[in-house]
């Protein structure tokens, strides 16, 4: 084998997984999803599909899709559209990034606060979390005089959670007043920099927005979606995105202009077709992959920024995300075959593979009506928490009253 092969018949030959080749444990994980395999019922598939109700698929229009692929590429555009951040989304964020970075710049004025992660680059579903990376100078991470701060200035004790013990320490909370999700890190540069490479990813492929948001809410829907349960970071899941829009898997391969093809290609890309056992995924400017060393987890993707760095080490469920990938190309490409047979439009294909927790939705509604009302409460938690520290804030060189962050808010998507 070459040292650098172009992906050839090694790296691209089919593999149909079995229930003998699936550990105890990822079984049963598929069967409690009915997800396992392709072995599922589809008779009544194409009717399922014509009757999905507002509630089965929230985004959907109110007049039926094209039937085939057309349809499809129509359903993905409308997906996108309803689950893509909306401008209250965004203001509320910036909002609790500010009052975030107000309680970090009245302990540490000097300190820098820099936004990374699926915020920054505008690929955040609304169940998202923001990701916060601050960085200075301690002799041990100031977790708790952090968390002590935070509750000190209007989120709850309950809703902090430190830890301490991960590979990279953070604060996980809740930020009480608009339900919003933050983790916050310190000196880890790698995020702000990833950010940076996945925006200049997305000008060079106008598919990734739409395919990353909804494989997100694939994953999550499956509880894939966190590695530090062995599920897929959004960074990884991305990357893999990109490695196949690149079209290095087939010969004089374009990237599609119909959405629904894309994303059929790519569950039928990662779930039938890529062997993972010979190949890692890497982002040389030729386009090369490498022959992958033996051992580690199924999936090995090298992070372009940190050379030898994989960015899937933590993704030891990869056996179920691939089986989920094969069983979501299967359900789809049957579901849009029989509509193109049959010329039969219908309401939606994706709610076949995809669910929206209804209690995300709810929340989300509740935070875009309340968005005046929550802006305000933000308002004053940061007022009185600058008139507490106006003699601190007069003292520093460097001033708090606008973060760097805040400068240009079209940053962050």
């Amino acid at each position: 084998m070459e040292e650098n092969p172009h992906y050839s018949s090694e790296s691209y030959i089919p593999f149909v997984a079995n229930s003998e080749q699936v550990p105890e444990a990822a079984s049963t994980h598929f069967k409690q999803r009915n997800d396992f395999g392709h072995q599922r019922n589809n008779k009544n598939i194409l009717k399922t599909c014509c009757n999905a109700s507002i509630t089965d698929a929230p985004w959907r229009r109110v007049s039926k899709y094209s039937f085939g692929i057309i349809g499809l590429h129509e359903e993905v555009n409308d997906f996108y559209e309803t689950m893509r951040p909306k401008e209250q989304e965004t203001e509320l964020r910036l909002k609790v990034i500010e009052h975030i970075t107000r309680v970090v710049h009245s302990l540490w004025p000097q300190a820098q606060v820099e936004i990374f992660g699926s915020f920054r680059t505008g690929l955040y579903l609304p169940s998202s979390d923001i990701d916060m990376v601050i960085f200075g100078e301690w002799k041990s991470l100031p977790l708790s005089t952090l968390s002590q701060a935070l509750e000190n200035n209007g989120i709850l004790n309950s809703d902090i959670n430190i830890i301490a013990n991960a590979t990279v320490p953070i604060i996980r909370l809740v930020h009480s007043p608009t339900g919003i999700r933050v983790d916050i890190s310190f000196n880890m540069p790698n995020g702000v920099e990833s950010a940076k490479l996945v925006k200049k990813m997305m000008k060079q492929h106008p598919a990734l927005p739409k395919l990353v948001l909804i494989l997100k809410q694939f994953l999550v829907h499956r509880g894939l979606n966190e590695v530090y349960n062995g599920g897929m970071s959004s960074y990884c899941l991305t990357l893999l995105i990109v490695s196949f829009l690149q079209g290095y898997h087939k010969p004089n391969f374009e990237p599609s202009a119909n959405f629904g093809a894309a994303l059929l290609e790519f569950f039928e890309h990662y779930g039938i077709n890529f062997n993972y056992d010979k190949v890692s995924i890497h982002f040389q400017s030729t386009g090369l992959y490498k022959p992958r060393r033996s051992g580690g987890n199924l999936l090995s993707v090298e992070d372009p920024l940190v050379s030898g760095h994989d960015v899937a080490k933590g993704t030891y469920l990869m056996n179920l995300l691939k089986m989920s990938f094969q069983n979501a190309f299967y359900t789809l490409s049957k579901a849009v075959t029989e509509s193109l047979a049959t010329k039969t439009p219908v309401s939606s294909f994706l709610h076949l593979i995809v669910k929206v927790d209804q209690e995300a939705l709810t929340s989300r509604e509740m935070m875009l009506n309340n968005h005046s009302k929550l802006m305000k409460k933000l308002s004053k938690l940061i007022d009185k928490l600058d008139e507490n520290h106006s003699v601190e804030s007069a003292s520093t060189s460097t001033p708090r009253s606008t973060p760097k962050s805040f400068h240009k808010k079209k940053k962050f998507g």
